[in-house]
């Protein structure tokens, strides 16, 4: 299979290059570099420095691609609130440039990294696919209004689609400028003896899904695309925020200083996923669970801050 990886220079889309390299499948990754970094690109991928809205350059490289992987996006939910401009030129305009790109040179087949962030706020119970989507910031509306898109492309011009519904993901790899993202930088600060910031006193529960899992989600999802759906991708189980941080004390073997950063808007007390639907139809399950996986992400940090990266 040739596939094209947008955004794979970035946190999953790097970890994705790399199976499919390792499943020996033939990899172009397409990546401005604005937000993602040379160096995590597999070197077995071919690496094109652009940008999505290049239609030239898209009608270049699309030739020949059997599936695309969708994962470039303005990613931030803190600073779409700042911005929602940038978020929905890149995270919807955009792909709708990327989809006629597709369109013009015959290829049928996306797979799109779409966000928990569709469904806004809900009740501590794990969330379906059909249930209620009422973004609350505007980086779960851009995600979320591309799903759209998608669903009229395949019904008019035969492109076939999935979209994954990505719930908060962790794991090496993550080396997003400015990083928002609690568990990269709770562990970085855990590593530098500084003091975790934790926002609505950790009294929000959350999905924790490992990066493994969801580029092994990504792959099957692009060996059963065949018309338009949606899946969740998730752990299945929800943990409060204030419980990993005491799973990090536990691995780093010391107890760790919290700084109470208050609250903060755009941010729903509660997101886990129904992940049955994936299971079923797609034999997908998670394989990680969270002490394993943040075990391995603490071990990735200590070799990334020995190198001052």
């Amino acid at each position: 299979m040739k596939a094209l990886v947008t955004g794979g220079a970035g946190f999953i889309g790097s970890n994705l290059s790399q199976l499919l390299c390792d499943e020996g499948h033939q990899v172009v990754v397409l990546d401005d570099l604005s937000s993602g970094h040379r160096q995590l690109v597999d070197q077995r991928a071919e690496l094109v420095e652009g940008a999505i809205e290049d239609s030239k350059l898209l009608s270049e490289i699309l030739p020949g691609i059997e599936v695309v992987f969708h994962l470039a996006a303005t990613s931030t939910i803190t600073y779409s609130l700042t911005n929602p401009r940038k978020y929905f030129e890149n995270n919807f305009i955009n792909g709708v440039i990327l989809l006629e790109a597709m369109k013009k040179a015959d290829v049928g087949k996306i797979v799109y990294s779409s966000s928990a962030s569709s469904y806004g706020n809900s009740d501590e119970r794990p969330l379906k696919e059909n249930d209620l989507t009422e973004p609350i910031n505007p980086y779960g509306a851009s995600k979320y209004s591309f799903e759209h898109v998608l669903s009229s492309y395949h019904r008019c011009f035969g492109i076939n689609s999935v979209s994954l519904r990505y719930f908060n993901v962790y794991g090496p790899n993550d080396e997003q400028k400015n990083n928002t993202r609690a568990v990269p930088k709770w562990v970085r600060a855990a590593l530098q003896n500084k003091p975790l910031t934790l926002y609505w006193k950790g009294e929000q529960k959350r999905d924790y899904i490992f990066v493994r899992d969801i580029v092994l989600a990504n792959l099957m999802a692009a060996l059963n695309c065949n018309g338009f759906d949606v899946y969740n991708v998730g752990n299945g189980r929800g943990v409060w925020m204030k419980d990993i941080v005491k799973k990090l004390e536990e691995i780093v073997g010391r107890e760790l200083t919290i700084e109470d950063a208050g609250e903060r808007p755009g941010d729903p007390k509660f997101a886990m996923a129904d992940i049955s639907k994936i299971k079923e139809k797609l034999g997908w399950h998670p394989t990680i669970d969270l002490e394993t996986g943040l075990k391995i992400t603490v071990d990735y940090f200590k070799t990334r801050i020995t190198e001052n990266l």
